[in-house]
């Protein structure tokens, strides 16, 4: 594990939703979010990726795929 980041975080939780095929909303939910907390206890809402986020980052990763082809 690296140091922590807002950046690294956000992309860890996509990485989870991508590959386990699950639902943007699980970013959001409480039981998801606490165990996030719980890893770093110094973490705050901020520092905690929305779905609107994870959704942004899904797609920005993915056109940069596209144009790399």
């Amino acid at each position: 594990p690296s140091a922590f980041s807002r950046g690294r975080i956000l992309d860890e939780v996509t990485k989870h939703v991508v590959i386990n095929d699950q639902a943007l909303l699980v970013a959001s939910t409480a039981t998801f979010t606490n165990c996030l907390v719980v890893m770093r206890p110094k973490t705050t809402r901020e520092d905690l990726p929305t779905c609107s986020m994870v959704r942004t980052n899904i797609k920005n990763k993915f056109v940069g795929y596209m144009e790399e082809l």
